[in-house]
């Protein structure tokens, strides 16, 4: 018998096989359907003499279980239902927790949210090994907490710290990860998967659940027993845990995490039904709650973004070998994201200390999971062993994908590319990781024009999602949906764009940038500056951002836009050449509107004020510089819009909170527009055109928006 999404039988064994397949989509998903016919299975089961043993497996491959179906958790807007809908849930597996038979989840891929909850509460859990698989709890990411028994069925097994990391990160685990903590019984080759779960229920059938539990030896680390059991040592953990939370996020505006650490912590206080109230509870108080709703917004449509082609009518070429052209700490980055995937990508320079520089940075992301534990000397070794450093151009006949990250420079660009073009096979693509630069410009002189595109990465690489692809005039739609795809294979967020100055992202991003200096000079103190755009949400102040970012690195972009934009652009580009002048790049030297120390930020540089001939001492009101730095931004963004850069505001939103760290509880730039209200917007910025300046006079689609009483989304 089967409903949609699931199908179940009881062969001659009495193994009652329960299979998820959704039918006609790439991931088994649950929703009211699926549970409520799991839970008139397990019912009949429990009532049944000829029923043994439970499976749980999936008839797709790679792919178990990829949790709840987030429109159902989005379709609720009040704490009772969404705390009975968890109830709900809890219930189910329950009743596969104390169903008396021994249960075993065959996890032959993607398991998160719900999936592995239902795996939590089976007896056995059995992996593939497959690179692709990954096990977790990623409900932080749309704003709620595991809801169906995860925060209190995974400390009970895995121990408190590694629970919280998994819950408190969202972070999915391979199989071999998993293992390591306890999660996990066995791993085999995908082919064995459902003949071990077997194997496990058919003993623990005939020698009871106890003796097998016992004999698998599940690895529960000291520390993490002692941390479940004296008092003292699991307050001092969950504080550990508060801290560390708080230094990332306000509690005011991500509360999830925080619930989070206080459902756990139910999990060691209190029998499994008070914890799983508890659990319901803090579930209700957050599904309704703004900042759940733009997580889930922004989970969707990233979704979207995945499997839209983003009208590009073209296969792609598969990458099989990949060329970085540039080393130094970006082409670092990139052979490291790339390697990470397997791979194998020649790193190209004409110094030995570039490759060494890069090497180092490739190395030094690996360092940071070693010491999170969350990979092992030998799993880096094999990792790094797909990077080949190299002084000249053999083996770029064998690249399917050359991807250059040298200097800023248009002279360089070509001559690398010029160079490369002798080399390359017949339908190799060109990508050039440029955050200013003209495609048009790049590849004028190109023998192939078509086959280059431009692929912009953000720094630091492997923590930064989004990626450009950057349409350049005459790039041919296979070279666009080559590099597209194989930024989605890296994990990446990929938004195309078209070829115009500063492309997207850098070109709303200085406008910002230019209001915060033209505040600088209008006598507001940097830290002044810089507070309020963090208490707006964003990571960092854009002050702090252009230190980050490089004075000169912004500078040069500043000029690129300034010559295509005029005085549209705003700002006072004399601050950033005098602080480049005066030997002031920002946090590469240790020199800019702030002070370093071993590379790290300390306090404002008051020597600035009087490099730059300002006066601090004026006061403006936080909310009245938010709105001008922001305004300026959504004004800008309208403006891409119009100009065709993007295609539609979920292009402009996912690439402003992936790649510029816009808060995410916001759920975008033109989704914080909508929630503000168009009209205020619009007056806003006449207001704000009328008081400083053409830069804020209203886009006139945005006028028009106001006229036809429309908004961004619906």
């Amino acid at each position: 018998m089967s409903v949609p999404g699931m199908t179940h039988k009881i062969d001659a064994e009495g193994i009652l096989y329960i299979v998820f397949d959704r039918q006609g989509e790439k991931v088994n998903l649950l929703g009211k359907t699926v549970l409520e016919e799991l839970a008139r299975v397990l019912e009949e089961a429990s009532r049944r003499d000829d029923v043994r043993a439970i499976l749980f497996a999936s008839a797709k491959p790679k792919m178990f279980v990829a949790g709840m179906d987030v429109e159902e958790i989005s379709s609720v807007n009040d704490a009772y239902r969404a705390a009975e809908g968890a109830r709900f849930g809890q219930a189910i597996f329950e009743q596969v927790a104390q169903i008396g038979r021994p249960s075993a989840c065959a996890i032959g891929g993607t398991c998160l949210g719900g999936g592995t909850e239902l795996a939590l509460a089976c007896t056995f859990r059995v992996a593939a090994d497959e690179p692709s698989l990954r096990i977790g709890l990623p409900e932080v990411k749309i704003g709620i907490v595991p809801g169906f028994g995860g925060t209190q069925r995974l400390p009970r097994l895995v121990g408190l710290p590694a629970s919280l990391d998994m819950i408190l990160t969202g972070r999915g685990l391979t199989a071999k990860q998993a293992k390591r903590i306890g999660l996990v019984d066995r791993i085999v080759p995908a082919s064995y998967l459902e003949r071990e779960a077997l194997g496990l229920l058919r003993r623990a059938a005939a020698d009871g659940i106890d003796a097998v539990v016992r004999s698998l030896k599940r690895p529960r680390p000291l520390a993490a027993r002692l941390a479940g059991r004296i008092g003292p040592l699991r307050r001092y953990v969950l504080n550990q845990a508060r801290k560390k939370t708080e230094s990332k996020v306000n509690p005011l505006e991500y509360p999830a995490p925080f619930r989070a650490i206080h459902a756990v912590e139910a999990a060691f206080l209190h029998e499994m039904p008070q914890g799983l109230d508890y659990e319901a509870r803090v579930v209700g108080e957050l599904v309704p709650t703004p900042t759940s709703k733009n997580l889930i917004w922004l989970f969707k449509s990233h979704a979207s973004l995945k499997g839209d082609n983003a009208g590009i009518q073209a296969v792609p070429r598969r990458v099989r070998r990949c060329s970085v052209i540039g080393a130094g700490v970006m082409g670092g980055g990139i052979a490291q994201l790339v390697a990470n995937r397997e791979v194998p990508v020649r790193l190209k320079d004409v110094r030995y200390d570039a490759i060494l520089t890069a090497l180092r940075t490739a190395r030094s992301v690996y360092d940071h999971k070693l010491k999170r534990r969350r990979m092992t000397e030998r799993e880096v070794a094999q990792k790094m062993a797909f990077i080949a450093p190299t002084l000249d151009d053999s083996g770029l006949r064998q690249v399917d994908l050359v991807i250059e990250a040298v200097v800023e420079s248009l002279e360089i660009k070509r001559q690398v590319l010029a160079q490369a073009e002798h080399h390359l096979d017949d339908r190799a693509v060109f990508a050039t990781n440029t955050s200013s630069l003209p495609i048009r410009e790049i590849a004028a002189h190109a023998v192939y024009p078509e086959r280059v595109v431009g692929l912009h990465f953000f720094n630091p690489v492997h923590r930064m999602p989004l990626v450009e692809v950057i349409k350049g005039q005459r790039s041919s739609p296979e070279a666009l949906a080559t590099v597209r795809s194989f930024a989605l294979a890296l994990g990446k967020v990929p938004v195309v764009v078209r070829d115009e100055p500063g492309f997207l992202v850098n070109r709303i991003l200085m406008l910002y940038l230019n209001e915060a200096l033209g505040l600088l000079r209008e006598g507001l103190k940097i830290e002044t500056i810089d507070a309020a755009m963090s208490g707006f949400g964003m990571p960092m102040g854009p002050l702090a951002l252009l230190d980050q970012v490089g004075l000169d690195t912004a500078g040069h972009v500043a000029d690129v836009l300034k010559a295509a934009f005029g005085a549209r652009l705003g700002g006072d580009d004399t601050l950033l050449r005098a602080m480049v002048a005066s030997g002031r790049l920002g946090q590469k030297n240790g020199k800019g509107f702030y002070r370093y120390r071993d590379g790290k930020r300390t306090t404002p540089d008051a020597e600035v004020y009087g490099l730059l001939e300002c006066e601090p001492g004026t006061e403006i009101p936080p909310e009245t510089l938010q709105e001008r730095m922001v305004f300026a931004m959504i004004n800008e963004a309208i403006v891409c819009l119009q100009d065709g850069v993007v295609r539609e505001p979920r292009d402009v939103d996912l690439a402003m909170v992936m790649g510029t760290g816009f808060p995410a509880f916001r759920g975008g730039l033109l989704r914080h527009a909508d929630s503000v209200g168009i009209p205020i917007v619009a007056d806003r910025l006449s207001r704000l055109a009328e008081a400083h300046g053409e830069r804020y006079r209203p886009a006139g689609s945005l006028q028009q928006m106001v006229r036809e009483q429309r908004r961004f989304y619906a």
